[in-house]
């Protein structure tokens, strides 16, 4: 500040004796005359300059006009910087302070990058296993379905056990019943050529239910084959309830042929028997239609002698034609 002031005084000084040498250096070499001109045009050109020009102010007076001025500016602001000196240190407090939280907040803003990135690490690789999930899920849900039928095909449920076991065979269960272990066997016998192991562990108990099935189902026919021997028996209504049953003998055929062959023979000898009565006594009801007076040769002529067996004759071959 005191270097101002001194610089201020010679200045006056010089303007005082008629000299402003201004920022000058007369021992340079490099002096040009032209870039003086260039200045003090430069310094005409100025609209200050002009309009004192034009009003006749005296330069030198302005001068040091503006120059007291300046001063008076000058320690008006250093006594302001004076009197917010305070008010300055504690913005400079606080700045300081500023910067330490925003430094801080850098630090936090730095770490909250590194866990973004961790974490954006760590949702790429959840995606990748949610993905892989995903599949095994799927492949999953493609297989439940046949597994979940094969197990249904292979497990037998305590209701079949109980129907086929205890249920007379006339029951609409036993026949539902009945068709399921068809099913199960057949199923079964599949799978033990493809050497499923778990076709061992129901082979034993399929067995035991189709042999309990086939002996309550010949015996269930040969009663009703046998109740066509009764005397006077409408045979029609036992063979219409056989018919109702014909599952029996495809069981019974699919897988014991045996037991069906013995049923269809015992079946096939009752009625023949029964065919063969019937026509033995229609025949003889036929023979005593005849009438007892028949003609002679002598009452026509040309009478052929065999007339009295051809009834006789018809009725035989009818019979051994329905027995065959």
């Amino acid at each position: 500040m005191a270097s101002e002031l001194t610089y201020g005084h010679q200045r006056r000084e010089e303007e005082d004796v008629g000299l402003n040498l201004g920022d000058l250096d007369i021992t340079s070499d490099d002096f040009l005359l032209e870039e003086v001109d260039v200045h003090i045009q430069e310094n005409l050109e100025d609209e200050i300059v002009k309009e004192a020009l034009k009003t006749g102010v005296d330069l030198r007076q302005y001068s040091r006009q503006i120059e007291s001025e300046l001063l008076q500016v000058e320690n008006a602001s250093i006594q302001d910087y004076i009197k917010e000196s305070e008010n300055i240190a504690s913005l400079h407090t606080q700045i300081a302070a500023c910067d330490t939280i925003l430094e801080r907040m850098e630090q936090m803003l730095n770490g909250f990058q590194s866990d973004l990135s961790s974490i954006s690490t760590e949702i790429q690789s959840l995606q990748e296993q949610s993905v892989a999930m995903n599949v095994k899920l799927k492949n999953r849900q493609s297989i439940r379905g046949e597994l979940s039928q094969f197990v249904d095909e292979m497990v037998i449920p305590e209701s079949m056990i109980k129907h086929i076991l205890d249920t007379p065979v006339t029951e609409r269960e036993f026949l539902e019943q009945l068709h399921e272990l068809n099913h199960k066997i057949n199923f079964v016998k599949e799978q033990s050529f493809r050497d499923a192991k778990s076709s061992l562990d129901v082979r034993d108990i399929l067995e035991k239910l189709k042999m309990k099935a086939i002996a309550k189902i010949r015996e269930f026919l040969l009663q009703k084959i046998n109740s066509f021997k009764k005397p006077m028996a409408n045979y029609q209504i036992p063979q219409n309830t056989m018919l109702k049953f014909r599952f029996f003998n495809e069981f019974l055929l699919a897988n014991e042929r045996h037991v069906a062959k013995e049923v269809r023979d015992e079946y096939v000898d009752t009625m023949s028997k029964i065919y063969y009565s019937y026509f033995k006594g229609y025949q003889s009801r036929l023979m005593k239609l005849q009438f007892e007076e028949l003609a002679t040769k002598e009452d026509l002529m040309a009478v052929d002698e065999t007339t009295k067996k051809d009834i006789l004759s018809v009725c035989l071959n009818r019979r051994s034609t329905i027995i065959k």
